[in-house]
Formats: C-alpha cells, structure tokens, sequence
C-alpha cells in the first residue's frame, strides 16, 4: 500500500479527508495533522510516498513542507489544497515540481481521483528509476573495457597498450588496419592477438567503448543523436540506433526518456486560475 499523510489546519478538513475510504484504493493514512511544523517531524523521522498538504498554515507553510518532502524522499509526490487566491504561492510550487494540486473546495471523488493519480506516477518514476539503474550497472559491465588495469589483470603490457589506443581513438575512423598499424602486427594476427587475450573480438571491444560513452551523452547532456553519433565515431544514425538497441534493450530516445523528469501536471493550476 501506499502511504499518505494529510496536513490542514483546519479541523473540519481534516475530519472530512480522514474519512474518506483511503484502504479501498490501496492507499494508507498514516497520520492527519495539524500544521506543518508538527508534519516536519513526521517526514524527517518516516518515510511517505504521498503528502496531502494545505498551502497556507502557521508555523511552517505546505510549500516549506513540500520542500523539506521532496529533500528527504526525492520519490514522493506533493499535492497542495489551495485557493484561487493563493497564486503566488502556487509559482513557488511549481519551480518544485509539486505533483498536483487540489482546489478547495472539491468533491471527495476529485480528491480521491487525484491522490490515485499521485500514487500511479509514484509506481511509473520507481519502475524507471529502477530500470535505469539497471541499465547502467549494464553500462557499467562494459565499460570494465575502459579500465585495463582492473579488467585484463593477467593481459600483457601489449593489450593494456592496445585498449588504451582503441579508448583513445573511439571516437574517430577506427578500422583494425590502423590498430594493426599502429602496434606492427598483421589485421590477421592483430584480430587473433586481441581476442586470445580480451576474450571479446576488436569489434565488441569497439564497439562496447563507443555505446557506453553514447549512454553517458544520452543521459547527462541534450545533444541530437547525429551529434552523438558523429563524438563516438559512427557515421549512420539508423545504424547507431540499432547497435545501441542490442546493447540495452531501448532504442537511444527510450533510454534518454528514462532520465528525464516527468512533465509538471501543476501546469494546469496555471491554466485554471487565468481563466
């Protein structure tokens, strides 16, 4: 079940959304409370999925509340019960990147509707954070090939040399000719060479350095594919997206999605009170 904490100060709320039937949508009402300091201490001593709070109260606003939440447990998801007239309240929620918010009045099936919602979108981001952890103890796994020292411990000093060329390189014209080249060996024996003492042909080896620096530009900055394609080496962005594919199971833009934020539904606070 998922956990929800109510805060108001006013008494006739909270008796109102305590009695809703929480338990019938797989949700549980660890504690209603009164303002927000009392909440403080509640969030910094247990964990919750969902915070159910009142923008304006003493002693600690809901949005110092959604604040401290979301600092403890990135995961959990805020909604805010508020009024048409506190709108500058709400643009301070929406840089936080608060789930949702709840217009008093409103119906217990709104209510209930929208903290529903809350706890779908906790499941969705949990699974894909989990997903992209995943993925990149993946990425991880190959890029063991970028570490010489740790993962050929019993290579030749020759190899270390070899896949510290390729790592240097990844990101231009690579064929084995040039590695062959390079270290004064035949591409025949160079092939043979690399995969007696690696256990994973030039090819693999290549092409793992190449997908796990494209992960990394995936995730951490917002270049267009043909940019990343052309920073690792690969010229054709269709082929880019297929080898990539068969290395982490998602095409590139999957990928990326999964370490994104999801888009602020808070957005239609906005929309409501321009009205």
């Amino acid at each position: 079940m998922y956990t929800l904490l109510i805060v108001d100060d006013e008494a006739t709320i909270r008796k109102g959304l305590g009695m809703l039937p929480w338990k019938e949508h797989g949700i549980e009402l660890v504690a209603i409370l009164k303002d927000g300091l009392e909440a403080a201490e509640w969030v910094n001593s247990r964990e919750i999925d969902i915070l159910l709070t009142d923008i304006r109260m003493p002693g600690m606003s809901g949005i110092q509340l959604a604040k401290l939440t979301m600092q403890n447990y990135p995961g959990a998801k805020v909604i805010l019960l508020t009024g048409y007239g506190e709108f500058e309240y709400a643009r301070e929620a929406i840089s936080l990147r608060v789930f949702d918010y709840i217009l008093k009045p409103s119906t217990p099936q709104e209510i209930i509707n929208c903290v529903a919602n809350a706890c779908q979108k906790y499941d969705v981001e949990s699974n894909a954070r989990q997903r992209l952890k995943e993925l990149e103890l993946k990425v991880q796994d190959y890029s063991i090939l970028l570490k010489p020292a740790e993962g050929l411990i019993e290579a030749e000093e020759r190899i270390d040399l070899i896949i510290q060329f390729i790592y240097a390189n990844y990101e231009k014209e690579l064929p084995l000719s040039v590695l062959a080249e390079e270290f004064h060996f035949t591409t025949v024996y160079m092939s043979h060479y690399i995969k007696k003492e690696t256990g994973y042909t030039f090819l693999d080896i290549l092409t793992s350095v190449r997908m796990y620096y494209a992960a990394k530009y995936l995730k951490d900055t917002k270049m267009k594919n043909g940019e990343i394609c052309r920073r690792v080496g690969i010229a054709d962005e269709r082929y880019f997206g297929q080898i990539f594919k068969k290395k982490y199971g998602m095409t590139p833009y999957e990928y990326r999605k999964l370490g994104e934020s999801a888009a602020n539904p808070f957005q239609r606070f906005i929309d409501t009170v321009a009205l």
